[in-house]
């Protein structure tokens, strides 16, 4: 039987088609869900951008008929916004009806006594759903963009490998496989004294391929686990164009980065510049407008990329000085700058840019949507490389879950693609303390 789903306006604005992704069912949006969304469309940020887009869709409906008595939908069912239905007593006493939550509710209730099926409200907000199920409405969230990963084991392929197979692997570089697999797969040879060798399949599956030195340590910077040596490989490879890597924090996600981006493009002439960014989405509670130009006022959302650099052109170039040459390093990050081989921008000036020929690492990427991480990859041009680091349990971004930002989407779709790898690293590597704290809290 044909459900009634009534839309919140956090639906809407987490994606603007969601009208569109509820089959032959029919779709009502309450009235004052039209003015929530209206009152965003002005925002330049993409809670703006997806109310812009969401009233474009019911305008582009509304050619078909008048939207108050439904019109129908691609899918077979009806598009609906109702009008009425704003209380009728069927609201807890002293029930503030002016508020836009409690007059949705008392839509879907007064829905919910009037229609002979099901009818559920949709919504993004957590206390929405709670007040909902307390009155007795069927409430669900929206599940059309959520992604489950399979748990990290099922990822990783373990192969067992004879002593003459390990001779030909470490004269070749690659040992030849008998069954194909997925391109750029994590995999794990058993050696005959069950120590492990970590190895990544081909970009075509049909070999395993396995490095050592320099290569395996840019920037003097080597792996200290399994999951550390398959990224390194992964962000070494050009023929790999596109990297994920996902981890708590502490595993090495964004050092391992910035250490392969800066050792190809200093001393290496496949991409003349690295370039690193991160979303503008603070912890906690903004500090609001800061002073300076540009670059003073992204420097606060950049600094762990500063902090990461300067470890590593400390490592690098101070190795025998002794501590609070502050000053070497900053003149040394200000110089890859003034070279135009670094560059350190935030995302809300990508859209439109062709970017060829660079390293690009995009940092926090779990803040991201999913039509921002399309952006995002598409602005790559001929001879790009692109790093996504991020961890899916630290999500800052008001609309995006776990299962619903944009790594997971992107660990979905490309997963399989000869031009993509992904790594989900599990050992934190930069203190015990920042470990225990990451398991433990």
């Amino acid at each position: 039987m044909q459900k009634v789903y009534v839309l919140d306006s956090s639906v809407l604005l987490h994606d603007p088609y969601a009208i569109f992704n509820f089959q032959d069912n029919d779709v009502v949006i309450p009235y004052v869900v039209l003015e929530e969304i209206e009152s965003k469309k002005r925002l330049l940020e993409n809670v703006g951008r997806a109310a812009r887009e969401a009233i474009r869709h019911l305008d582009r409906l509304r050619e078909k008929g008048q939207l108050s008595l439904g019109v129908p939908s691609p899918n077979g069912g009806k598009i609906r916004i109702e009008l009425n239905h704003y209380s009728n007593g069927v609201l807890p006493v002293n029930s503030d009806v002016t508020l836009p939550d409690n007059r949705i509710l008392a839509v879907t209730l007064n829905l919910a006594q009037e229609e002979q099926r099901a009818v559920i409200l949709v919504t993004k907000d957590i206390a929405m759903r709670v007040k909902a199920d307390a009155l007795g409405i069927l409430t669900e969230d929206y599940y059309n963009d959520k992604v489950i990963l399979p748990p990290i084991l099922d990822e990783i392929v373990i192969l067992p490998m004879e002593d003459a197979e390990v001779a030909t692997l470490y004269q070749n570089k690659s040992i030849p496989l008998q069954t194909p697999m997925s391109p750029n797969r994590c995999t794990k040879a058993v050696l005959s004294d069950n120590s492990v060798l970590p190895l990544i399949s081909s970009s075509d599956g049909k070999k395993l391929i396995y490095n050592i030195g320099k290569r395996l340590a840019p920037w003097d910077i080597r792996p200290k686990n399994p999951e550390q040596s398959w990224a390194l490989e992964m962000l070494n490879n050009p023929e790999i164009t596109l990297v994920n890597l996902m981890g708590p924090a502490g595993t090495g996600k964004t050092l391992l980065a910035l250490a392969s981006g800066l050792e190809q493009t200093v001393h290496g002439e496949l991409y003349i510049r690295m370039l690193c960014a991160r979303p503008i989405v603070p912890f906690g509670k903004d500090i609001g407008f800061l002073p300076g130009e540009k670059d003073q006022k992204v420097r606060p959302y950049m600094q762990p990329i500063y902090d990461n650099l300067e470890y590593l052109l400390r490592s690098k170039r101070e190795k025998e000085r002794e501590r609070g040459s502050e000053s070497i390093v900053d003149s040394a990050i200000d110089l890859l700058i003034k070279k135009r081989q670094l560059e350190i921008e935030v995302l809300t000036y990508i859209r439109g840019r062709s970017i060829p020929n660079q390293f690009i690492i995009i940092d926090e990427a779990q803040n991201l949507s999913a039509h921002e991480v399309k952006t995002i990859i598409t602005r790559a041009g001929e001879g790009t490389k692109i790093v996504l680091c991020g961890d899916p349990d630290q999500i800052d971004h008001p609309y995006l879950d776990k299962e619903s930002n944009g790594l997971a989407h992107l660990a979905s779709r490309l997963n399989g693609q000869s031009f993509y790898g992904q790594v989900r690293l599990i050992s934190g590597e930069r203190s015990e303390l920042a470990t225990r704290a990451a398991s433990l809290l």
